[in-house]
C-alpha cells in the first residue's frame, strides 16, 4: 500500500503561535470585502459542473493566457496536483526545495520519485543540467513552482525554456506541471507560463497572493486536450465539483483582483523593507535571498549559530518559522513569513528571533 509521508507543515493550520511568521499569506479577506452578506441569503447550494464555473473560468483564461475551455477549476492547488499526479503514470521528477505536499504526493502516487535540488549559494536558480541527468526515458511528469517557495526566487523565461529542452530530448511524452501560486503576489509584475506549450500545465489558487485561502478554489490550466479531459473525468470521479459558494466568492475575488492584490502588494513592500533594515542589524548572524515574490523569504544561519540551540530558543519564545527541512532544504535555513502578521507584531517578532540569534551564537 502506498503512504503519504506524515508533515510537519500541519502544525501551521493546527497550532497557533504567540507570533506566526511561519505563513506565506498576507492577511485573511472577509466575506464583507467581497459582497454584501444579504446576498447570500437565497444562494442555492446545488452541484456546480464538473470543470468549474463558466465565467469563472473565462476570467482566469483572460488573466492567464489561455482559453475557458482550458482552464479546470480545482479544490485548491493541492488538489490540483493531486490530480495531476493521479493521472501520470510512471516516474515523476520533482524540484526541490518546494511546497512539501508537491513531494508528498509524487511520493504517495507516482510508481518512481526523483528529486532536483536546488540550492541556497546559487541563489535558488534552477539547475537544468541537474534536470535533465534525473530525467529518464520514463519521465512522464516534471513538477516545479516559480516563484519558488520557500524563497520567493522566479525563474526566467530562458530557464523554463531549457526545461522543455531537456525534457523534449530525454522524455518527449512528459508533461511540466508549473506551481504559480506566488505568481500574482510579485513585485513586478511576472507573466504566467500557461500558453508557453501544450506540453506545460500550470497551478494556482486564491490562497496565496489574494488572501483567501478558506475559499478552497484553484485552478489548472492545460492546453493538452487529452490531460485536460483526463483530469476533469478525475476530478468529477473524486469530488464530482467544486462547491457552488466557494465559485460565487472566488467570481466576485476575481472581479476586484487588481485592487485587492494592489492592496496585498502595499504591504508586502512595507514588511519587505523591515525585513531587509532588520537583517542589516544582525552582524552577519543571518543571510537572506531578497525574493521577487511572496510574504516570505529565505534565510539562512550563519557559522557561529548553533542551529539546535537557535531552533530551542525560538520556540521558548513564541515566534514561529517554517523550518528548512520542511521544504527539502538544509536544517540551517528558514521561511520567514513577514506579511500574514501586523507590521508592529512582524517588528515585535524579528527582534525575538534576533535575540535567539544573539543568544545561540558563539560570538
Amino acid at each position: 500500500m502506498r503512504r503519504f509521508p506524515p508533515s510537519a507543515m500541519t502544525g501551521l493550520l493546527d497550532d497557533r503561535p504567540r507570533y506566526d511568521l511561519a505563513e506565506s499569506t498576507c492577511g485573511d479577506l472577509t466575506v464583507a470585502d467581497l459582497v454584501d452578506a444579504g446576498r447570500l441569503a437565497d444562494f442555492p447550494l446545488g452541484y456546480g459542473t464538473s470543470a468549474g464555473q463558466v465565467e469563472l473560468r473565462k476570467l482566469l483564461g483572460e488573466r492567464l493566457g489561455v482559453s475557458a475551455d482550458e482552464v479546470l477549476v480545482t479544490t485548491g492547488a493541492g488538489t490540483a496536483l493531486f490530480l495531476t499526479g493521479l493521472i501520470a503514470a510512471g516516474e515523476v521528477v520533482v524540484v526541490q526545495p518546494g511546497y512539501p505536499p508537491m513531494l508528498g504526493l509524487a511520493q504517495g502516487l507516482a510508481e518512481q520519485v526523483r528529486t532536483v535540488r536546488l540550492r541556497f549559494d546559487d541563489g535558488y536558480r534552477l539547475d537544468v543540467a541537474a534536470l535533465r541527468d534525473a530525467l529518464s526515458p520514463r519521465t512522464r511528469l516534471v513538477m516545479l513552482a516559480t516563484p519558488q517557495n520557500p524563497a520567493g526566487v522566479a525563474f526566467t523565461p530562458d530557464e523554463i525554456d531549457a526545461a522543455l529542452a531537456a525534457m523534449a530530448s530525454v522524455c518527449p511524452e512528459a508533461m511540466l506541471l508549473i506551481d504559480e501560486n506566488y505568481r500574482e503576489a510579485a513585485y513586478t509584475a511576472i507573466p504566467s507560463f500557461a500558453s508557453l506549450s501544450p506540453q506545460v500545465m500550470t497551478c494556482g489558487s486564491f490562497s496565496k497572493a489574494h488572501g483567501a485561502p478558506g475559499l478552497r478554489i484553484g485552478w489548472l490550466t492545460v492546453r493538452d486536450a487529452g490531460w485536460y479531459e483526463e483530469l476533469r473525468r478525475a476530478k468529477f470521479t473524486s469530488a464530482v465539483a467544486c462547491g457552488t459558494l466557494d465559485e460565487f466568492l472566488a467570481l466576485e475575488l476575481l472581479r476586484r483582483a487588481d485592487d485587492v492584490l494592489a492592496g496585498k502588494r502595499a504591504r508586502m513592500t512595507a514588511a519587505l523593507e523591515v525585513v531587509a533594515e532588520w537583517i542589516s542589524r544582525q552582524d552577519g548572524r543571518v543571510t537572506w535571498i531578497r525574493p521577487d515574490a511572496g510574504a516570505f523569504c529565505c534565510l539562512r544561519l550563519g557559522a557561529r549559530v548553533r542551529v539546535a540551540d537557535f531552533s530551542e530558543r525560538l520556540g521558548e519564545s513564541g515566534v514561529s518559522v517554517a523550518r528548512g527541512e520542511w521544504f527539502g532544504d538544509d536544517a540551517d535555513s528558514f521561511r520567514l513569513g513577514f506579511a500574514h502578521e501586523p507590521i508592529d507584531r512582524l517588528r515585535e517578532g524579528l527582534e525575538l528571533i534576533g535575540a535567539a540569534l544573539r543568544a545561540s551564537s558563539d560570538s
